[in-house]
């Protein structure tokens, strides 16, 4: 299992006020249920090739991750610290959003040395 790098030439920003927005629907117990709404918010905007890409939070964060440190087992650690869920199922959501990025050439798996 190699570490995971954003491809170098994908322009992407931040979209700061949105992922405050996603953030405070989460993190709110009197806004429970509107979380689904908080998992379509686009936080993370990624230009390639003339195509934009919108990402929600998770999807945000697991760009954010894959700066070519971490492998799949150190981003899902490091997503568990951030949210509060169960372990199998953020890896299978992580296995499949990887395989997408990757499948897009967004994201590059290195190969271990």
């Amino acid at each position: 299992m190699g570490k995971l790098m954003r491809n170098p030439s994908v322009n992407w920003r931040v979209e700061t006020h949105r992922e405050e927005k996603a953030l405070e629907i989460l993190l709110d117990p009197e806004r429970e249920g509107e979380d689904g709404e908080a998992g379509t918010v686009g936080t993370v905007t990624l230009l390639s090739d003339g195509v934009m890409h919108q990402l929600n939070l998770i999807g945000g964060e697991i760009w954010k991750l894959c700066d070519g440190s971490r492998d799949r087992n150190g981003i899902l650690d490091s997503l568990l610290q951030i949210f509060a869920a169960d372990r199998q199922t953020v890896k299978e959501d992580l296995d499949e959003f990887l395989s997408d990025m990757i499948n897009r050439g967004l994201i590059h798996e290195c190969e271990e040395r």
